[in-house]
């Protein structure tokens, strides 16, 4: 298997990413995201369906009501501002927000299984105690994908991420939903269908 150099910076920005959206409002009240912007949408963006996104390579229909924003390293992110926990709670205390950011990578001639792996090794270098479930073998956009569910705990707080990489030719996207073990039962499905609503443009 060959080495990928951004991959391993790249993926762990976008899963421990968490951590951003943990401590990103303790010193800003007005909820600006230190490492992340938001924006208004524009029709280049939203073009005839509200939830779609469009971008240069691709299109992903977005959840309901959240908005984009731009989460360092990443292509786009969006996040649930309105997104809300029981006052005291370990979420509510760092006022964590559930959200998806997408990024992508060359492949450095390495396939879907290897890139899979190596984020799974690399993820578990560093958080020991995360969890991955069976990998789902899809094809979305007529390309090889794998979507993967992992559960993590990070500043006492248990952790869901739904990741899906999508690959086609030398480059593969990552898609990263995450949320609290709390919210999963409510955005689990979303999260599929979100990452099932991926297409690579013409």
């Amino acid at each position: 298997m060959k080495k990928m150099s951004s991959v391993i910076i790249i993926l762990l920005i976008v899963i421990v990413g968490v951590l951003i959206f943990l401590f990103s409002d303790r010193n800003n009240k007005k909820g600006e995201l230190e490492g992340v912007s938001t924006q208004e949408e524009t029709p280049s963006e939203t073009k005839s369906e509200t939830n779609l996104y469009v971008g240069e390579d691709f299109t992903i229909a977005r959840p309901e009501n959240w908005i984009q924003t731009h989460l360092q390293s990443t292509l786009v992110s969006f996040q649930n501002t309105s997104e809300s926990y029981p006052e005291g709670s370990a979420p509510a205390k760092v006022n964590f927000k559930s959200y998806v950011a997408v990024s992508f990578d060359n492949t450095q001639a390495n396939t879907i299984e290897e890139i899979s792996s190596l984020v799974k090794q690399q993820i578990q270098a560093v958080i020991p105690g995360a969890s991955f479930g069976s990998k789902i073998k899809e094809t979305i956009s007529g390309q090889p994908a794998v979507i993967t569910e992992i559960d993590l705990r990070q500043q006492d707080i248990d952790f869901k991420v739904l990741m899906g990489i999508i690959m086609k030719e030398d480059k593969y996207f990552t898609i990263s939903a995450n949320t609290t073990t709390q919210k999963w039962p409510e955005y689990g499905p979303i999260f599929y269908d979100m990452i099932r609503s991926f297409r690579f443009k013409e």
